[in-house]
């Protein structure tokens, strides 16, 4: 008898967004470390710094951070303390996570609200950075808004599994 993986769900169209915001994370890190070492490179050995690189940098951390995590929680890549939750059963694991995708909903959701409010303020008054590039800040403060609603979607995928498990599992 050979050895079957199990098959593969298909990814639906939540997961293939998710999927690719970890792909466009890496794009942004990648353009983030080209301006850092632009930057040391430039200050240090030419004594030439630049005014838009650290600049740069920041508003991309932005993106990394808020962009890259939808595919950090599909990809299970949060941290977990394992040595605890697999001392579990697979139906007090499947209530623990369900508490936890509630609570990570409810900070999304606050995120995202607050995030666009701050984001749509930005934009009605053209606010723009205190450095010297003077950048708008709605394009950065947008993305806030956009991986909380992702982040969002992909909990509400993930709770609606766990519910239907314990539903089928039985009364416990």
């Amino acid at each position: 008898m050979s050895f079957q993986p199990p098959a593969q769900e298909p990814q639906d169209k939540i997961a293939k967004v998710g999927a690719a915001t970890g792909w466009l994370a890496g794009g942004v890190t990648l353009v983030m470390m080209v301006a850092i070492v632009r930057e040391v490179v430039g200050r240090y050995f030419f004594h030439s710094p630049s005014d838009w690189s650290l600049e740069l940098s920041e508003y991309l951390l932005v993106a990394l951070a808020y962009i890259g995590a939808p595919y950090t929680e599909l990809s299970e890549g949060n941290i977990r303390i394992d040595f605890i939750y697999d001392r579990f059963t697979p139906r007090l694991r499947a209530w623990v996570d369900v508490f936890i995708y509630c609570v990570g909903l409810l900070w999304s959701g606050m995120l995202g609200w607050q995030g666009w409010r701050l984001a749509w303020e930005s934009w009605e008054l053209d606010a723009r950075s205190s450095e010297a590039m003077a950048w708008p800040l709605f394009p950065s403060q947008v993305l806030v808004p956009i991986g909380a609603l992702l982040l969002c979607l992909i909990l509400v995928r993930k709770l609606v599994r766990r519910i239907k498990l314990l539903a089928s599992s039985g009364k416990g």
